[in-house]
This record gives structure tokens, C-alpha cells and sequence, in this order.
């Protein structure tokens, strides 16, 4: 099957859902997950979600080049772009299977700030490899990569769901890490669910020349999966023009009164950085009870405080919180437990 170069930007159709929206800082659209795949009975669903802006435009891509958009797709191709709720779904349909749909997908979401892509690659079954597992899970990332410092280390870290465990391999531009004196592995389960899988790479004493595209790699019987973290080091530490996202210092969780509870973490980053505040694995509406807020440490450059203010609190309010932030050049995350 051929495909045409002729390209629309599909508009998201909003659902006139009443549900009050996450409020997003200003910047690129913001994926919530990896592009997915989900088996229909007529074909497949390449999907994932987007944290939702009105302005959210998005373009399909084969092996890098344009599908047809819009009311142009075909019947075996068709896009969805819609509102649900605090999310935008985003989603091409693929009906009526043939080996010719193998291959690398991707989509591209814009608005006024940027635009951010995310690929997936569809595999045709080869009719002589052995059956799959019964009950198995094909591998998909259940935290994405992210990347923390620790000292003269460096973390970058994972989850992923996957029965049976999968295979995991690294990669930095497409050439594969093996372990040695600056790169060692770890891998494990996490409590309460043995299917998911955390895994990290350490690098020892990083430097400029590690910048890159790192991947991460999970494969089973099931299925095979990747994803990347883009690292740039924008110079040496002492360098405050570019600095990757990070927090510094423990994470605080003060009381003043009983009527108060504040989260805080301290932010080294330039530029400035987004961050997101979610409890329980679900993104945090801001209300007259619970506001968050990001200001500049006073007489220290290119740092900030990190806060989540809740008033009134109540047995509603306990969970695990965690913050996420990222800028240009890294992310990192920090977590509370409220009990």
C-alpha cells in the first residue's frame, strides 16, 4: 500500500465536557503517556493521551512521511482528536490489517508554543514464530524515562509493565550500552504489582560528551517496546546558562498551623522549568483548598521553591504526591506519602 504525502492537521473535536481543566503552564503540548497499540477486533488503535489546550493540532507520519489528514483518510486510516475531560485523546485507527502496515508510526502534536512527537512501531506476526503467551502483557511504559543526579552520578530511570519479564536493553544513539566502569544496570519489581518492572542506568562522573538520545529498550514474547530521554548538557556545573531540571536538596513537608499543609521542593534549573503536581498517579486540580506555585529562591540564581499549599486538610487528602518538573535540557521528580 502506498502512502501519499499530502498532509491536514487533524483539529481537536471538543466533547462539551463540563470537567474543569488541569491548568497547564504555558509551552508545548505535554504527553501523558507513550503511543500505544490496542487490538480491535477489525484492526488496531495506535493511541495516548495529551494533558488538554484547545489549540492541540496533530499530524500522522509512516517511516517519516506524511499520512493523509483529516476527512482525506481513507476507511483503513482514521484519526481521532478529541476532548475527554482534563485530556486530550489522540488516536489513529488502522482497519483491515495486512503485512504492509508494518512498520514506524509517529505523531506530531502543535500548538501556539511548539510541538511535541511520539512514535510507535507496529509488527505484523510472523506466522512461523511460536504462540504467545496466554494472559501475557506486552511490554508499555508505565513511568517514562527520567533522570535524576546524585552526586557524580547520574540516574535514568523507568517503568515498565511486561508478562513475562522482559528482555531490557540501552542504548545512546542508537549504539547499545554495555556495562563498565562509568555505565552499570539495575533492574527490579516494584511492591503490590510484580508485572511492573523499574529500571535504571547509571552514569558515573557525567560530562558533556554524554549528551544525547538514550533509549531504552524492553522486549518479550509479547511484544517489544522503546522509548527515549533527550539529554543536553548545556556545559560544565559551573556553567548556570543551561542547567538541567533537578532537585537539590530533601523535599520538605511543613505544618505551620493545623489548618495548613505545604509540600515543598527546592529547583536548580535554567531555563525555568514546568512542573506538574499529581496524587495517586492523577494530575492535581487546583482549588480554593489546594493551589500550587512556583517562585524564585530569593539571592540564589536560576533556583526556586517548588509548593503545594492545602487548606483544610482532611482524610481525602492522603495519598502519594509526587512533583514532576522539566525543562529544555532534563526532568527529575520528588514524592510525599500523606497517610
Amino acid at each position: 500500500m502506498s502512502i501519499q504525502s499530502t498532509t491536514q492537521k487533524i483539529q481537536i473535536t471538543d466533547k462539551g465536557l463540563d470537567a474543569t481543566t488541569i491548568k497547564k503552564l504555558p509551552g508545548p503540548p505535554e504527553f501523558t503517556q507513550e503511543l500505544n497499540m490496542r487490538q480491535e477486533t477489525d484492526g488496531v488503535l495506535l493511541e495516548c493521551f495529551l494533558i488538554y489546550e484547545p489549540e492541540h493540532e496533530a499530524t500522522w507520519f509512516k517511516e517519516g512521511r506524511p499520512l493523509l489528514g483529516g476527512l482525506d483518510y481513507d476507511e483503513r486510516y482514521q484519526p481521532f482528536l478529541e476532548r475527554r475531560g482534563d485530556w486530550t485523546y489522540c488516536a489513529l485507527a488502522i482497519r483491515h490489517l495486512c503485512n504492509d502496515d508494518a512498520g514506524n508510526y509517529s505523531v506530531t502534536v502543535r500548538n501556539k508554543y511548539g510541538d511535541k512527537t511520539n512514535h510507535v512501531r507496529l509488527s505484523m506476526k510472523d506466522p512461523n514464530e511460536p504462540q504467545k503467551i496466554p494472559g501475557g502483557i506486552e511490554p508499555a511504559f508505565f513511568r517514562k524515562p527520567s533522570s535524576r543526579q546524585e552526586g557524580n552520578k547520574l540516574h535514568l530511570e523507568c517503568e515498565i509493565e511486561a508478562l513475562p519479564p522482559p528482555e531490557i536493553k540501552w542504548f545512546r544513539n542508537e549504539q547499545e550500552i554495555l556495562p563498565n566502569e562509568r555505565y552499570t544496570f539495575h533492574r527490579g519489581v516494584t511492591h503490590g504489582n510484580p508485572n511492573i518492572h523499574f529500571v535504571r542506568l547509571t552514569v558515573l562522573d557525567p560530562s558533556t560528551a554524554d549528551g544525547g538520545n538514550y533509549i531504552v529498550r524492553a522486549r518479550n514474547a509479547m511484544g517489544e517496546k522503546d522509548c527515549t530521554l533527550a539529554l543536553n548538557f548545556g556545559g560544565p556545573s559551573d556553567n548556570e546558562e543551561n542547567v538541567p531540571a533537578k532537585i537539590y536538596e530533601q523535599p520538605e513537608l511543613k505544618q505551620p498551623d493545623p489548618s495548613v499543609l505545604i509540600l515543598e521542593a527546592h529547583i536548580h534549573a535554567n531555563p525555568p522549568p514546568k512542573i506538574s503536581w499529581l496524587r495517586n498517579g492523577d494530575f492535581i486540580k487546583e482549588s480554593d483548598r489546594v493551589q500550587s506555585r512556583i517562585e524564585p529562591r530569593q539571592g540564589e540564581m536560576n533556583k526556586f521553591n517548588a509548593i503545594l499549599t492545602i487548606t483544610r486538610p482532611n482524610s481525602n487528602d492522603a495519598g502519594d504526591y509526587k512533583l514532576s518538573i522539566k525543562n529544555k535540557w532534563g526532568t527529575d521528580y520528588t514524592t510525599w506519602v500523606l497517610g
